[in-house]
């Protein structure tokens, strides 16, 4: 790669800067998981890529045919998305879903062309900035209570309270998030030929590794042990490599270690004294544990700079083996059979891991917390809607009526199985050639390049299979922070901004379009984005105006409730959500007639929301219409079995009305 010079330093920086504090913005926003936060998100998105198209700050110089291609298929997946509008159960979750596409179809194009060449590396540094700051707050928030106000984790979900999931909101999209950035950092390790700055590097990867932990997340270790192996071996310089990782797991190993005995920091009960204290003492090793593997990283260095001996490819080949056969040996120790029984299992038939030691246990045991329940659900799913699918957003309602064991989920913790459910076949075959052929060309692309290069590209495919596979047993494609991590690292990877020749699609020479033509496509493309993000306001106003509405039904304010989610209907009427709140308001200002109206319109949007059925029976026990009260309950009662709501439930009793969360 090109050595920047002095009078470029400035701007260098400056863009890794910017990009390191977009990045962070995206994720300190609980992962920008919320409907607001994504759709603002792709609204900004969209404006971007025409403010800069229209000032020529952006182009296509580095467009390659990789990059239409990518662009194909998340733009089939968008359009196909839209398409479920007319079949799915719930027009609102389908449309949604479409705008979820939507914004990750813009994150890319936005990449596309706004980044410039030789600039690949300045990208990967913003990247790995982000992630060090992510990791710096999500430790500075377990280690110093009350540093970062508290985001309502604890009280929602008290047993998973002592997970670190702040600021992404999900434990395992937390540690996800951090590890994709390791193959970042070890890659600034090894291209870098100073002795601070990959000292720099290698020092927060003991801090990113306290935080999976501190997550107990295995997904975190999964997605660490794919990015570690799949950069090993693409990348060049793997001496380098393996002795940075080495002081890096020095330093991991001093870091957990300080964590671990100290029980109640690690797993709970939170918000105590001891917890403080404990936090205080951690803070300074895992400190000295980071400084520590940088300090020796750069010892090595310099050592290695002095040595005249030059290692044989024997010996490499050597430690790969011994690793390997340490691997399998583990891997033989632990039992495979058995672990694969336990992640089968229901986790209604499993004892509870105690929280005294649940960190360490929940990392070390093989259960599945469920996942295999989802995915058999997800394919049921599919096997009752082979063609085209149960529709975008479908899984949650389907999990609902159709669920083994209480558990309250909205997606089947997998990506591609979740498309094959909701989307049928097309749907699973667009995933997985996203998936697929990015990782193909992150290998093809590391193969074929050499030097600094090699390296670059071996890390952004390690990241970049990272998160294909993260994104496989878990719902990172939800959590837009990791996404947005995965599809930077895949558009970076499919331009041509690291090579010193152009893979521009026209190249020098090649006739180009009339002018006509050009004023064609472009009116085309920007009447496209247009209604993009015109796609991406209409639910984010409505939902704006529903959350008014429900600030407003808690203080008593009902004029004021009933007007914001009147507000919300006409914003989106094809929406089921705002027809139950005007119902909900209506009923408690004792407008019976009007309240059935409107949750029957609502259910005529949505006839699988177990919550519309509930609401339209307790309407009907107050209009005196016990049959038809008693019909919807038990509608509502198939729609959501093993609630604990409806656990009680006798149907030769009279039905009593009961309050329901919207």
């Amino acid at each position: 790669m090109k050595r920047i010079s002095p009078a470029a330093l400035s701007p260098a920086i400056l863009l890794s800067l910017t990009l390191a504090a977009i990045t962070f913005a995206i994720t300190y926003d609980n992962g920008s998981y919320d409907l607001p936060s994504r759709n603002t998100l792709a609204i900004a998105v969209w404006w971007a890529v025409i403010v800069g198209v229209a000032l020529r700050v952006f182009s296509t110089e580095s467009v390659t045919k990789a990059t239409l291609a990518f662009a194909g298929v998340l733009a089939a997946l968008c359009a196909w998305t839209f398409a479920s509008v007319f079949w799915a159960p719930s027009a609102e979750n389908a449309f949604n879903e479409f705008n979820r596409v939507s914004l990750f179809l813009g994150v890319f194009v936005l990449v596309t062309i706004a980044i410039k060449r030789e600039a690949l590396g300045r990208w990967c540094d913003g990247l790995a900035l982000a992630v060090t700051a992510i990791t710096i707050v999500s430790l500075i928030s377990r280690l110093f209570p009350g540093s970062f106000p508290d985001q309502g984790l604890s009280a929602n979900l008290h047993s998973v309270a002592a997970r670190l999931s702040f600021p992404t909101g999900y434990w395992n999209g937390l540690a996800v998030f951090v590890a994709l950035g390791i193959p970042l950092l070890l890659r600034i390790a090894v291209n870098d030929k100073r002795i601070l700055v990959p000292a720099l590097a290698v020092a927060p990867i003991p801090a990113i590794v306290s935080v999976v932990v501190l997550a107990s997340s295995r997904g975190g270790i999964l997605t660490v042990a794919v990015c570690l192996v799949v950069f090993f071996a693409l990348t060049e310089n793997r001496w380098r490599a393996a002795i940075a990782l080495f002081c890096a797991t020095l330093g991991s190993i001093g870091a957990v270690a300080s964590l671990l005995v100290r029980n109640a920091l690690v797993n709970g009960p939170l918000g105590t004294d001891l917890v403080e204290r404990q936090g205080h003492t951690a803070a300074l090793l895992v400190v000295l544990a980071c400084l520590g593997a940088g300090t020796l990283f750069a010892a090595s260095r310099l050592a290695a700079a002095r040595m005249r001996y030059k290692l044989r490819p024997w010996l490499g080949w050597s430690v790969v083996a011994l690793v390997v056969l340490a691997v399998v040996a583990g891997a033989v120790a632990s039992h495979p059979v058995r672990q694969v029984h336990a992640f089968q299992r229901s986790p209604a038939t499993l004892v509870p891991i105690s929280s005294n030691n649940f960190a360490s246990a929940h990392l070390i045991n093989g259960r599945g917390s469920g996942r295999w329940q989802f995915w058999g659900s997800a394919i049921d799913e599919w096997e009752h809607h082979p063609v085209l699918g149960g529709g975008a957003g479908s899984f949650e309602e389907w999990w609902l009526a159709h669920r083994s064991f209480y558990y309250a989920i909205k997606n089947s913790h997998s990506l591609y199985i979740e498309s094959l459910a909701e989307l049928g076949v097309i749907g699973l075959l667009l995933t997985l050639g996203l998936a697929i052929g990015g990782i193909s060309v992150g290998v093809r692309r590391s193969l074929r390049s050499s030097g600094e290069e090699k390296v670059t590209f071996a890390a952004l495919t390690a990241v970049f299979a990272g998160y294909s596979v993260a994104a496989g047993v878990d719902w990172m494609w939800e959590l837009t922070a990791v996404t947005v991590f995965g599809l930077v690292a895949l558009a970076l990877l499919s331009t041509n901004a690291a090579s010193s020749r152009s893979l521009h699609v026209a190249e020098a020479g090649e006739q180009q379009p009339a002018r006509y033509r050009r004023f064609g496509l472009s009116a085309t493309g920007l009447i496209a984005v247009w209604l993009l993000i015109c796609a991406q306001a209409i639910p984010l106003l409505a939902q704006l105006r529903l959350n008014d509405s429900h600030a407003a039904y808690d203080k008593g304010a009902l004029a004021d409730s009933f007007r914001a989610a009147l507000d919300a209907r006409n914003l989106q009427p094809w929406a089921s959500s705002p027809y139950l709140q005007l119902a909900q308001v209506s009923e408690r200002e004792q407008r019976l007639r009007e309240a059935q109206s409107w949750i029957g319109k609502a259910i005529k949007r949505d006839s699988s929301d177990w919550a519309n059925w509930y609401e339209a029976a307790r309407i009907e026990v107050k209009l005196g219409d016990a049959r038809k009260a008693e019909k919807s309950l038990q509608r509502a009662v198939s729609l959501n079995r093993r609630s604990p709501l409806f656990s009680e439930f006798d149907r030769k009793t009279t039905l009593v009305p009961a309050s329901i969360v919207p």
